[in-house]
């Protein structure tokens, strides 16, 4: 009886030290609140989010863009309150750590600094400097700036690419797209009955994509370097578009949202070169303006978090869309990524967060890297 019963032990006890595989996370579906999946079993091999320091800017602040060159160039742009006025911010992230640049010219005049675009060796910005616009550039060199031929009253959007740059806005005549070719500026007419342009992108000098609002609704505008015409996307009834990404290849990415049964739901499509395809990510109504393609190819986003100490962010890979939360942050109350970059292998993000008894200041984290 003794031999059997230790037999017995010896078989038994190596089994029940292991530990079962965690299943995979089921998709989530827009009609049922996410919630964080249990780790996969490869999930201590996966990077996970990382907080990065950020010097503090005055608050109220706010983010406008992030944009990055490599793992070690990258820069966030926005503007803080100063004794009611809005001041310019630049940050810049070396590879290893954020910090605050002052050097650009009029440092502390009134306004604020917008989209980032890099354009060959040179870093370019929109700016609103006490109202008056221009493009701030920075190359080896040091700065210079390309004031804009007019003043606007809106400074909507801004892109550039070698050879060409256009900002977007209105004056006290309606619509106007500037355009510098690298010597001087000129106006550039559109199509009939644009009566706005919400955004701009450019992939080359002659490979332009805005998005309008028009007579009849949202359309897509495309620039072939002679002329402006409507690019005929098939967008969904009843939608606008919050964005386009224009990868090299020649693909395209729309992201929008439509009014459907009585709420609006976004929406995502896709151009592979000669057809149009639309899905629905199961994003809820997420604003799409800061989506951009990471390293692993896969579409990312922030999404409202439904934890008020931390971040959410969305992965669309193709029909599938998962979630990831950032670190926890303590005493946090609203955590709120506003921009998103590819930096090398690692993804960048560059927002705003809100502890509790203090008002929101800057905020920064990296996946991978």
């Amino acid at each position: 009886m003794v031999g059997l019963v230790m037999a017995c032990a010896a078989v038994v006890s190596p089994a029940a030290a292991v530990t079962p595989v965690a299943a995979p996370p089921a998709p989530t579906t827009p009609s049922a609140p996410a919630m964080e999946a249990p780790p996969p079993a490869d999930a201590a091999a996966r990077p996970s989010w990382s907080a990065l320091p950020v010097p503090a800017a005055t608050p109220s602040v706010t983010v406008l863009d992030l944009a990055a060159r490599g793992p070690r160039d990258a820069w966030a742009t926005g503007y803080e309150q100063v004794a009611d006025v809005m001041r310019p911010m630049l940050y810049r992230w070396d590879g290893t750590a954020w910090s605050r640049d002052a050097t650009f010219p009029g440092t502390g005049d009134a306004g604020w600094l917008g989209k980032v675009q890099f354009v060959g060796k040179e870093m370019w910005i929109l700016r609103n400097r006490g109202g008056e616009g221009e493009i701030l550039r920075r190359s080896a060199a040091g700065w210079s700036s390309v004031p804009l031929p007019q003043t606007l009253w809106t400074y909507q959007d801004f892109a550039a690419a070698p050879g060409g740059a256009w900002v977007v806005g209105e004056d006290e005549t309606g619509l106007k797209v500037l355009h510098y070719d690298g010597s001087g500026w000129t106006t550039q007419s559109t199509p009939d009955g644009v009566l706005y342009l919400m955004g701009i992108t450019a992939r080359s000098a002659t490979d332009v994509w805005a998005w309008a609002d028009t007579t009849t609704g949202t359309a897509v505008l495309r620039w072939n370097g002679t002329r402006w015409r409507d690019a005929k996307v098939p967008l969904p009834p009843n939608s606008n578009v919050h964005t386009i990404l224009l990868d090299p290849s020649g693909r395209a990415t729309v992201g929008g949202s439509r009014y459907t049964d009585g709420v609006n739901r976004t929406y995502l499509m896709d151009w592979d070169g000669s057809t149009w395809s639309t899905s629905d990510p199961g994003l809820g109504d997420t604003y799409t303006e800061a989506m951009v393609r990471g390293p692993d190819g896969a579409l990312w986003l922030p999404v409202t978090s439904d934890r008020a100490f931390r971040s959410k962010y969305a992965r669309v890979d193709g029909l599938r869309t998962t979630f990831s939360y950032g670190p926890k942050r303590t005493n946090a109350i609203d955590v709120r990524p506003r921009a998103l970059a590819k930096a090398g292998s690692s993804l960048l993000s560059f927002g705003t967060v809100e502890i509790y008894g203090s008002k929101p200041n800057l905020m920064s984290e990296r996946l991978g890297g």
